[in-house]
C-alpha cells in the first residue's frame, strides 16, 4: 500500500518523548497544555478535505488537534497496512506547528464496531458478535433502523487482531514522527455495550461463571477507603467477599453486570496499550460516555463497561498501562463530571466537549486539567470566544502548570448569579457577576434604566452559530507578593484580608508572549469598575497595596 511519510524534521528535543508526570503533560521536556479540539469523525479520512481545515484551526489559535486513525483505513486487508492518512496528518501538524492526539478507532467506537475492517465484520464465526437481551433497544433505534455491528469484547480472535493492528500503528509512529507531533493516543472510543448491562454471548456467559480475578479483589481491598461510593456499595452488599464468582461477589443486577463488563473492556484496552507502548511509549488514555445521567440512569442505556464514574476504580485496577480515564462532556453542568473524574490521582484531560468556553477555565483552574478539547472544532470561527481564549492562553503553559502544581490557581464559573469566593495568597477573593453588580449600582443611584448586556463573540452549537458562553468565567492566579493574574470575562473582583477590604495599587492589562509578560494599558479611574471586560476575554495583573507604618 502507498506510504506518504512527509518531511522528517527531527528537533533538538526529538529524543524526549511526551510523558505524563505528576498529573501534568510534558512535551519536549516542558509542561504543555493540550488545548484545542477534536475533528468530526470523518474529517481526517480524506487529506484533500482537511487542507483548508488546518488553516482555519491555525487562525483559531488551536494548538492541539484530536483526530481519528481508523482500523478500517489502516488495515483494509488483513496484514496489509496503509499509512497514508496517518502520515498526511503528521505532515500537516508539523507544517502548522500543531500537536496531534490520535484516536485509534479500532474494534469499539461509541459502543459499536463500525470502524472495524470489513474482513472482521464479515466473519462472525471468527469474530463473534455481542448478544443483548434488548431491554433498552427502544431507546436507541427507530422503526426500520439498520443495525450497527457490535463485536464481543470476550473474543480472543478480536483482541489479537485489534492488538496486532494497533501495535503496527504505534511502530509506524515511532518511525514516521521523530519530533513527536503526536503527543498522546486514545485507545478506542467510548467503549462499552448498549442495549443491555452485559453481553450474553456464549463467550461472555462462560466468563460470567468464572471466579473474579484475585488481582481485582486485592485492589479493592487495598483501596477500600478511597473507592468510588457506588462501587464500594456494590461490593459491600455482598459482604466484601474476597473470592467467588462475579455473581457471588457483586450480585446479579445491572450494577454487578456493569462491573463485570468494565473489567473485561478494561483488560482488552490494557492489552492494546501495554503492547503498543512497547513500540512507542506515548501517553495513552480512554474516554468515557458519561453515565448514569438524566435519561440514561442504567448501564446499557449508557455503555455498560465503559469508563463511567461508577467503575473508574475497576478500570484503574485492570488497565495500569493507561495514563488517564477521560470524560466526554455534553451535559449542562460540567462541574459534576469534572469532579467525578478528578479521582484517585487520575490526570484530567477532556477529549470531547461542547463549545462552552467557561467549562475550559473551570477545568484548568479547579481541577488541574492538562488539556481540554472541543468536539467538532472545525465548526468554530477565528473570531469566536473560544479562539480568544486560546490566543490568550497560548503562552501561559508554564504560568498555569506551576500554579496548578503549587495550588495557587482557582477557576471561576458563576452559573447561578450568586457571588463566589476563592482563597489564595492569604486573601479572600469575592467574585461577582458584573452585570448584576452594575444593575444594583443603578438601582442604588435611583436609576431604573435597564442595562443591556454587551454582545458576545459567537460560538457553535450543533454545528450552527450560537452566542458565546454568557456565564462569568475565568482564572485567578496568585503570583505572590500581593500580585494576582486575573483572566476571563463578566465578573468583578474584591480582595480582603484579615484587616478588611484590600486596596488596589495598580492594574495592568496585558498578555504573555514567548518572552514573558507584555504589559498593555494601565487601568484606572472609571475603567476600574469593569477591570475584567464583559464583552470579551481579558487578562490583567492586579497588584494590591501593602500599607506600612
Amino acid at each position: 500500500m502507498a506510504v506518504a511519510t512527509g518531511a522528517l524534521l527531527p528537533t533538538a528535543h526529538a529524543e524526549e518523548l511526551p510523558v505524563i508526570r505528576n498529573r501534568q503533560l510534558l512535551v519536549d521536556g516542558k509542561p504543555y497544555l493540550a488545548l484545542g479540539g477534536e475533528l468530526h469523525n470523518s474529517s481526517a479520512s480524506n487529506s484533500d478535505y482537511m487542507q483548508p481545515v488546518w488553516d482555519k484551526l491555525k487562525a483559531m489559535h488551536v494548538r492541539t488537534v484530536v483526530s481519528p486513525a481508523s482500523w478500517e483505513d489502516f488495515e483494509p486487508q488483513e496484514g496489509r497496512y496503509d499509512y497514508t492518512l496517518i502520515d498526511a496528518q503528521i505532515a500537516q501538524a508539523r507544517k502548522h506547528d500543531m500537536r496531534l492526539v490520535l484516536i485509534w478507532f479500532g474494534a469499539f467506537k461509541n459502543a459499536s464496531s463500525t470502524y472495524a475492517p470489513t474482513w472482521v465484520r464479515a466473519n462472525p464465526a471468527r469474530f463473534p458478535r455481542a448478544v443483548a437481551k434488548g431491554q433498552f433497544a427502544e431507546a436507541f433505534t427507530y422503526p426500520g433502523a439498520m443495525p450497527k455491528p457490535v463485536l464481543s469484547v470476550f473474543s480472543p480472535e478480536l483482541l489479537n487482531a485489534d492488538r496486532r493492528a494497533f501495535t503496527a500503528f504505534m511502530k509506524h509512529l515511532a518511525q514516521a514522527d521523530p519530533d513527536h507531533r503526536v503527543i498522546m493516543v486514545q485507545v478506542n472510543n467510548e467503549t462499552g455495550m448498549l442495549h443491555d448491562s452485559r453481553d450474553h454471548s456464549s463467550l461472555a456467559n462462560a466468563a460470567w461463571g468464572q471466579q473474579v480475578p484475585s488481582s481485582l479483589l486485592q485492589y479493592l481491598n487495598a483501596h477500600r477507603q478511597a473507592l468510588r461510593p457506588e462501587l464500594a456499595e456494590s461490593w459491600a452488599r455482598q459482604g466484601r467477599r474476597t473470592s467467588g464468582t462475579w455473581a457471588q461477589v457483586f450480585g446479579t443486577d445491572w450494577q454487578a453486570e456493569e462491573v463485570f463488563m468494565a473489567w473485561h473492556f478494561a483488560r482488552y484496552m490494557e492489552a492494546l496499550a501495554a503492547e503498543g507502548k512497547k513500540a512507542l511509549p506515548l501517553p495513552m488514555y480512554v474516554n468515557g460516555w458519561l453515565g448514569p445521567q438524566e435519561g440514561q440512569p442504567i448501564a446499557g442505556q449508557y455503555p455498560s463497561g465503559g469508563p463511567a464514574k461508577r467503575v473508574l476504580d475497576i478500570w484503574k485496577a485492570a488497565a495500569p498501562s493507561l495514563d488517564m480515564l477521560s470524560p466526554d462532556i455534553y451535559v449542562p453542568d460540567a462541574k459534576v463530571p469534572l469532579a467525578d473524574y478528578d479521582h484517585a490521582g487520575n490526570p484530567l484531560f477532556v477529549p470531547e466537549a461542547q463549545f462552552r468556553t467557561g467549562n475550559l477555565f473551570w477545568a484548568l483552574g479547579q481541577h488541574g486539567a492538562l488539556g481540554y478539547s472541543i468536539f467538532g472544532i472545525e465548526d468554530g470561527k477565528p473570531d469566536s470566544q473560544l479562539a480568544q481564549a486560546y490566543a490568550l492562553l497560548a503562552n501561559m503553559d508554564g504560568v498555569i502548570t506551576r500554579a496548578q502544581a503549587e495550588k495557587r490557581i482557582a477557576g471561576i464559573l458563576i452559573d447561578d448569579g450568586k457571588p463566589a469566593e476563592v482563597h489564595l495568597g492569604g486573601y479572600t477573593i469575592t467574585l461577582r457577576e458584573t452585570q448584576v453588580l452594575l444593575k444594583q449600582m443603578l438601582l442604588d443611584a435611583g436609576l431604573q434604566a435597564p442595562l443591556a448586556p454587551p454582545p458576545l463573540p459567537s460560538e457553535t452549537e450543533h454545528g450552527q452559530p450560537a452566542p458565546g458562553d454568557s456565564r462569568p468565567f475565568g482564572l485567578v492566579i496568585d503570583e505572590g507578593n500581593d500580585s494576582f493574574l486575573v483572566m476571563g470575562r463578566g465578573f468583578s473582583v474584591d480582595f480582603a484580608d484579615r484587616a478588611g477590604l484590600a486596596e488596589i495599587d495598580r492594574v495592568e492589562e496585558g498578555r504573555f508572549t514567548e518572552d514573558g509578560w507584555k504589559a498593555g494599558r494601565v487601568i484606572n479611574g472609571d475603567e476600574r469598575l469593569t477591570i475584567i471586560p464583559m464583552d470579551r476575554i481579558g487578562l490583567v495583573r492586579i497588584r494590591l497595596l501593602r500599607k506600612t507604618g
